[in-house]
């Protein structure tokens, strides 16, 4: 996807689907995976990987700048932890990673943190890299 590849995935995750949006001259490339519908009709996401690029992305702080303000987050209460991922620098929160991979890219990865759990996340994200890297 987008020149990554996604080597890793959790049991039980639902259907994919691949969507392409840009925001601040970024450009997102994601994947979805959703469970459902329940009975009333609605589906749940169960995990996302994204591609995040854009000139804007220098380096991990100024990628951790962006999403606080793309996922419309308080910088100040925002609880963030430094992680390594895959040999990349990036920052976990209770259901995402961000990693920063070289100038103008990153990764992001989310998780229904109510069905899975942090080390399906961490493991996901970890397999989650570059094609030709590992």
């Amino acid at each position: 996807m987008d020149g990554f590849v996604i080597e890793k995935l959790p049991g039980g995750i639902g259907s994919p689907s691949d969507f392409e949006y840009e925001w601040e001259d970024v450009v997102f490339h994601s994947r979805v995976w959703e469970t459902g519908p329940d009975p009333e009709g609605a589906t749940k996401v169960d995990l996302t990987v994204k591609t995040v690029r854009g000139e804007k992305l220098i380096d991990l702080e100024s990628l951790r700048t962006f999403l606080t303000e793309y996922h419309e987050k308080d910088p100040e209460t925002w609880e963030l932890t430094a992680v390594d991922v895959g040999g990349y620098g990036g920052y976990a929160a209770e259901d995402q990673v961000f990693f920063f991979i070289s100038p103008g890219i990153a990764a992001e990865v989310s998780i229904d943190r109510s069905r899975f759990t942090e080390e399906d996340l961490m493991t996901t994200a970890a397999g989650f890299h570059p094609e030709g890297s590992a």
